[in-house]
């Protein structure tokens, strides 16, 4: 079966390069309509969505790297049959569980006992230890370490370099910002960055707060 790949940017290269190591046969690029653009390492690039929804011989793989949007696509192709994409240097342990459409990027490793949910989106050089568990179109950035039995809620999205301490919890669409060092649970929807990790005050709130009533 050919793959479609959703999304022509800096991960829709990565992907493709991904596809291409492991011998896949990659159609085309998809993109939404008006966006249509040269060909990308001699693969075209389609504006024309209903075209590819229209077949039945291909599967995608959806390269956008908001955890949103590409929650919206998959929404959107729904019923379709999507690839799930590891780069040949990935560590894979044991009774490891991997949803529909995930993708894994360059080296690696995840250990024994982890879940990953559907399109959740795994950088190079992460490491996932025991237990782990991974929520759909959850995205860990480049070398993110997550210690034994955290849960990473859907939709949560992880920065670089972020460090999470044993037996917490990201909460769902919660952003932890690059290098953080998370060592307890994160609300949904919460950002935290620093060491250790700490919400964001917004600024707004903080000056009202200041204020002396009268």
């Amino acid at each position: 079966m050919s793959i479609v790949i959703f999304g022509a940017g800096g991960l829709g290269r990565e992907v493709l390069a991904t596809l291409q190591l492991t011998g896949h046969n990659v159609s085309a690029f998809v993109v939404e309509p008006g966006y249509a653009a040269e060909p990308i390492r001699g693969v075209p690039v389609s504006d024309d969505i209903d075209r590819w929804l229209a077949r039945e011989d291909v599967s995608f793989v959806i390269a956008v790297g908001n955890c949103g949007a590409r929650a919206r696509i998959a929404g959107k192709l729904h019923n379709r049959h999507f690839t799930t994409l590891m780069h040949p240097a990935v560590a894979k342990g044991q009774h490891v569980k991997i949803g529909k459409g995930a993708i894994f990027l360059g080296p690696a490793s995840m250990t024994t006992d982890v879940e990953i949910g559907e399109h959740a989106l795994i950088n190079p050089g992460c490491v996932i230890s025991h237990d782990c568990k991974i929520g759909a179109f959850a995205n860990l950035g480049p070398g993110v370490s997550l210690a034994g039995w955290v849960t990473v809620e859907e939709g949560a999205d992880l920065g670089v370099g972020a460090v999470v301490a044993p037996h917490c919890r990201i909460g769902a669409g919660a952003v932890v910002g690059a290098g953080a060092v998370v060592i307890r649970d994160v609300e949904p929807g919460a950002t935290v960055v620093g060491v250790p990790a700490r919400p964001i005050v917004r600024r707004a709130a903080a000056a009202a707060g200041s204020q002396i009533p009268t």
